[in-house]
């Protein structure tokens, strides 16, 4: 699994993960830190680029900015 990191709107949390877990066993969405807030998405090795693809896409309607200096190998959820 490849664990990519974005900083979103707090209120659009809910929309982005019900949009990106839409697409059955390509992604999860987990909330990290509400704080700031920071989300971890959970991507299936081979739907990396769909799963891309698709957060290119929602970025024109929400603001989602990657959060790169992120272990991407390397969960952050509290599970």
């Amino acid at each position: 699994m490849k664990y990519l990191f974005y900083k979103v709107d707090k209120n659009d949390i809910y929309m982005i993960k019900f949009l990106l877990e839409g697409y059955d066993n390509m992604a999860s969405v987990t909330t990290i830190d509400q704080s700031i807030p920071k989300i971890q998405i959970t991507v299936a090795p081979d739907f990396e680029n769909e799963v891309l693809e698709i957060i290119e896409d929602l970025k024109s309607r929400f603001f989602i900015q990657r959060l790169t200096d992120q272990d991407e190998q390397k969960s952050q959820g509290n599970y």
